[in-house]
C-alpha cells in the first residue's frame, strides 16, 4: 500500500501520527505532504532541520494548489529563504540548534496560540532523526509528551518523522508511544503498514 490517498484513510482521524521510513524517500515524502492541509483555511508549522530548508517550502507550495492561510517553518539553517516567492504568507523562525527543545517548544506554542480556534492548523516535525543527533531518547520523549499535550488542547493535527534504522529498536518503541498512529515505510515492499492505539 503506497499510495498517500490510501495511507490517509487508513490513517483516518488520528490527531498524532509518527511517519517511520527513510529519511530521503518520495514515497515517504508524497505521505507527509498529503497530511498536511490545503486551502484559504490552512495555517501550517513546520519544523524541519534540513540544510536547506527552502526545499521544503517548496514541495509544500507544489501539493498547496490555492494559497494557505498562512505558514511558520521553523528552522536551524542559517540559509537564506526568500519569504516572498511565495503567493501566500511566510515567516520563518530561526534557532541555534536541533537541541534547542525549550525554543521549539516556545515557537510551536506560540502559533498554536495565535491560530487557536482556527478551522484547520497542522505541525509537520521533520524530523526526530535529527533531535536524536543531540539529545537523548528520554528527553525527546519527554519533549514529545509536552508537544501532543499542547496539540490535545487545539483541534491542531500533527505528524513527525523518524528514520528507523537510525536508532535502536528500545528507542523507537519508546517514542512510538507518544502517538495515536504510527506509519511505517517497507522500501523493499513499497508498502505502508499502519498501527493504531
Amino acid at each position: 500500500m503506497g499510495d498517500a490517498a490510501q495511507l490517509g484513510e487508513r490513517l483516518g482521524d488520528a490527531g498524532n501520527v509518527l511517519f517511520l521510513g527513510p529519511s530521503v524517500t518520495p514515497a515517504v515524502d508524497t505521505a507527509c505532504m498529503a497530511h498536511l492541509p490545503t486551502g484559504a483555511r490552512a495555517h501550517v508549522i513546520a519544523v524541519n532541520f534540513s540544510p536547506n530548508p527552502g526545499t521544503w517550502l517548496d514541495r509544500y507550495d507544489e501539493h498547496a494548489g490555492e494559497s494557505p492561510a498562512g505558514v511558520v517553518l521553523v528552522t536551524t539553517s542559517d540559509t537564506s529563504i526568500d519569504e516572498t516567492a511565495y503567493d501566500w504568507p511566510v515567516a520563518v523562525e530561526g534557532l541555534s540548534s536541533p537541541a534547542d527543545l525549550t525554543g521549539i517548544g516556545m515557537v510551536v506554542s506560540k502559533y498554536l496560540e495565535r491560530w487557536q480556534g482556527r478551522e484547520t492548523v497542522a505541525l509537520c516535525f521533520d524530523s526526530l532523526t535529527a533531535l536524536l543527533q543531540y539529545e537523548d531518547a528520554k528527553d525527546v520523549y519527554r519533549f514529545l509528551h509536552i508537544i501532543s499535550t499542547r496539540l490535545a488542547g487545539t483541534a491542531a493535527r500533527s505528524h513527525f518523522h523518524l528514520d528507523p534504522m537510525t536508532q535502536d529498536d528500545q528507542t523507537v518503541s519508546t517514542l512510538r508511544s507518544s502517538f495515536d498512529a504510527v506509519a511505517t515505510f517497507d522500501p523493499d515492499a513499497e508498502t505502508w503498514e499502519v498501527a493504531r492505539r
